[in-house]
């Protein structure tokens, strides 16, 4: 359990740092949300009106209770650019009861470890939050990643790439299943977590669906449950029907690929599994019949398939020409060693032919500018 469950356990009563608030008739005058937002938060009158038209909230029955809101998110250590944030992605807030609804959810966050800029994010991936039962939605489902992560930090992380917050009693009955469904292919607890940081959502599939990507993984693809990347592969096709993947294999084999060549490729970089059609033949049709790379190769720099071929292969394959035809780098210089440069250390390394080649870098920025 977490460590901040005790904490429910303890209080039964309304959590609140503030002081009594005695309402007047006066008080209890509708106010214009949008006037509100401008005066309270300083919000422009452009984004006080999208604000409010978001949260359909024309009127404030109680701008005191609406006060007592933002003293709350004050309180916890929000600054007024992280609150109009938080009123922007959940307008609805200003309208919650401060002590009864936000305080004791604002605690349990706060008890795992969020704050400042990660609770800013949690609401705004999860702008409905206030109004999840803290017993029967929150808490259950924070207590199921905590056991599935083993620490509040990972917990934090998950929360922070997802929506997790959005899910149900029925999703996390999946999402069980999922887990148990990957340790009998043999995934390690480590594996499983890496993954469900990474791909926290998918996580969330039907469990009939991910067991047949599994399996299709292993048995069409022929990756191995045992390698790393056969999690990875299944990732990828797991919204992708068996005739999209077997289209994409047909186009490396009608560029003289055999099935082994194009298993290989995929056991190393599944996430070609991932590229379109189009960005699979244009890549093919570069490397293969412009450059004369052979499937051998190409297999030995997989990474080719994973970088822009018009913001970064062409552009940086020109150069290499260039500064070959003038013989100021050696024919062993390989495109792949250049093209997996970072940006900045390919421009330093332009930078040493300016003196040879003039405005070299202008050159370069140009045609990647070109094609952008």
């Amino acid at each position: 359990m977490f460590r901040f469950s005790a904490f429910f356990r303890s209080h039964a009563v309304r959590y609140s740092s503030l002081s009594p608030i005695h309402e007047t008739p006066a008080d209890r005058k509708p106010l214009l949300m949008v006037d509100y937002l401008v005066d309270s938060l300083h919000f422009s009158k452009q984004d006080a009106v999208a604000v409010s038209s978001k949260g359909k909230l024309t009127n404030l029955r109680s701008p005191i209770n609406s006060d007592s809101v933002l003293n709350l998110l004050k309180s916890y250590g929000l600054d007024i650019s992280q609150i109009r944030q938080i009123i922007s992605s959940a307008p609805k807030i200003l309208s919650c009861k401060a002590s009864k609804t936000l305080e004791p959810k604002l605690k349990v966050f706060q008890e795992l470890g969020l704050s400042g800029s990660d609770l800013v994010s949690l609401i705004k991936k999860n702008p409905e939050i206030f109004g999840y039962g803290l017993h029967t939605r929150i808490m259950p489902g924070l207590d199921l990643l905590k056991k599935l992560l083993g620490s509040d930090e990972k917990v934090i992380e998950v929360i922070n790439k997802s929506r997790w917050l959005y899910v149900t009693t029925s999703s996390m009955k999946r999402l069980s299943t999922n887990i148990s469904l990957l340790q009998t292919f043999g995934l390690s607890n480590e594996r499983i977590m890496k993954f469900m940081l990474g791909n926290p959502e998918k996580l969330m599939a039907d469990p009939k669906l991910l067991q047949s990507r599994l399996s299709y993984v292993e048995e069409k693809l022929g990756i191995s449950r045992a390698l790393p990347s056969f999690i990875h592969a299944a990732s990828v096709v797991l919204w992708s029907s068996d005739s999209e993947v077997e289209k994409r294999m047909k186009i490396f084999k009608s560029f003289g690929w055999s099935d082994s060549e194009i298993s290989l490729l995929f056991r190393n970089q599944p996430y070609v599994l991932n590229k379109s059609e189009g960005n699979i033949r244009e890549k093919l049709e570069f490397f293969m019949k412009e450059l004369g790379y052979t499937p051998a190769y190409l297999l030995s720099c997989n990474t080719f398939f994973t970088l822009s071929l018009n913001k970064r292969v062409i552009p940086r394959n020109t150069m290499l020409k260039i500064l070959k035809e003038k013989k100021l780098v050696k024919d062993k210089l390989s495109l792949i060693t250049i093209a997996t440069y970072s940006e900045v250390r390919f421009l330093e390394f332009l930078k040493g032919f300016e003196n040879d080649i003039p405005g070299i870098c202008e050159t370069y920025m140009d045609n990647v500018e070109r094609v952008s």
